[in-house]
């Protein structure tokens, strides 16, 4: 006969049983617990480069530090190149941030679109970097980033890049959720084209931002008057950038290979395959 405990409910070797998978699923939890609180989350450094317009800059990002160091110097106000400014740069705030490259867990550079120059300088900058220390690269897109200088923005933030010849390379962001969503992806417009779409994609106000204000701030002024709305910043951060490139790099979204965004050919190639066709 099967002995009984004293309540004469269960027999005492189905208690035994129970006690020991009690034991086992309350260490369990508590492995668990300890794993899911006390495991350490990996801190990430990166180092950001944006050439794609006028402003040469680059910054030191720390995932948990934050902004470490950044410099930044417009090559048309001192008439010069980035080639000419960026390794001097990237220098500075190594220097300024203490640290050595080799310390960087990653590189994050704006791959464009922009000035078709200057994003060559910058991709071939990060892919020596990364040969260098064999660390990876995330590529960030120069309209997006653009987007990221108003966060909690409650209007639309129409994001342009001049493109010469009358057109702009735009794209459209909304805030929600924490992040901008994209409403129109990025693209090649005609000035006129583009105001059309912002007037049918919102009947209140934008956010213009970019360096094709530089050329185009009058015509959009003219076509949508006080629903247009220019901040004072209109360049990329260096600082955004990092921040951006983290976030990447913590997906684990690292490029295979470093290429520019052009959207359309530089002129000059258009220009040759015209005369070839």
């Amino acid at each position: 006969m099967t002995e009984r405990d004293k309540d004469g409910d269960k027999p005492s070797n189905y208690r035994l049983l129970m006690m020991e998978n009690k034991f086992t699923l309350h260490i369990a939890v508590i492995a668990a617990y300890k794993y899911v609180i006390f495991m350490p989350v990996t801190r990430m450094r990166i180092l950001s480069i944006d050439t794609s317009g006028a402003v040469c800059g680059a910054a030191v990002v720390d995932s948990a530090a934050g902004l470490l160091s950044s410099a930044s110097v417009n090559t048309d106000a001192v008439k010069s190149t980035h080639s000419a400014y960026l390794m001097a740069v990237i220098d500075f705030i190594l220097n300024e941030a203490a640290v050595d490259i080799g310390a960087m867990d990653a590189f994050a550079v704006v791959v464009g679109p922009g000035s078709f120059t200057g994003l060559r300088v910058g991709i071939a900058t990060v892919n020596g970097l990364c040969y260098a220390t064999g660390k990876p690269a995330v590529a960030v897109s120069s309209l997006e980033a653009l987007a990221w200088n108003f966060p909690f923005a409650a209007d639309p933030v129409c994001t342009i890049i001049d493109a010469r010849q009358g057109e702009v390379y735009g794209a459209v962001f909304q805030w929600s959720d924490g992040g901008f969503n994209t409403i129109v992806t990025p693209q090649l417009f005609g000035i006129p084209d583009s105001l059309l779409l912002l007037r049918a994609l919102n009947e209140g106000r934008v956010i213009f931002t970019g360096g094709g204000l530089a050329v185009h701030k009058s015509a959009i002024t003219a076509a949508l008057g006080a629903a247009a709305i220019f901040p004072e910043v209109t360049h990329i951060s260096p600082y955004v950038v990092g921040t951006l490139g983290l976030k990447m790099a913590q997906r684990g979204e690292f490029a295979s290979e470093l290429r520019p965004i052009y959207i359309r050919l530089p002129l000059a190639v258009e220009r040759l395959k015209s005369v070839g066709g």
